[in-house]
């Protein structure tokens, strides 16, 4: 891959997570098939511990529509770094969090999400997808607004 090449696999990656951030605050998860590949593989990690795992999108997508979605979101994305193995394989680190208002007792509870995800990426029929996930909820914390 020359430069340029990796100039724009850089770019098409960074919009690949960011695109995940932005159609997750829109409650669209059904755009997920345009992130993850058919068979990806993902592990949510809370404390440490293996907390959801999923084998292929449409489990993904099923389980994540099932919690219904927040009174407001705003997942916001900060740095991405990447490796690349060859032409089309790539992984990568991606720092986020995910801000979410959610009603509990009667008032709007923020539950702020610092996460870390391990990517694996591929190239599959021109476009870059995430083929594996291990999504680490570093902390996470609630203030009532």
């Amino acid at each position: 891959m020359n430069k340029q090449e990796e100039l724009q696999a850089r770019l098409e990656l960074k919009a690949l997570v960011d695109n995940y951030a932005t159609e997750s605050d829109k409650d669209n998860q059904d755009y997920y098939v345009n992130v993850f590949a058919p068979d990806t593989h993902v592990t949510v990690y809370m404390n440490k511990e293996v907390a959801m795992e999923f084998h292929n999108v449409a489990d993904l997508i099923a389980a994540y529509k099932s919690f219904g979605a927040a009174k407001e979101a705003f997942h916001m994305n900060g740095q991405q770094t990447v490796e690349f193995q060859d032409d089309t394989h790539a992984s990568g680190i991606v720092y986020g969090m995910a801000h979410l208002v959610n009603e509990a007792g009667g008032k709007d509870v923020l539950t702020t999400h610092y996460i870390r995800y391990y990517d694996s990426y591929e190239k599959i029929d021109g476009r870059w997808l995430i083929t594996e996930r291990d999504q680490h909820f570093i902390f996470s914390k609630n203030e009532s607004l």
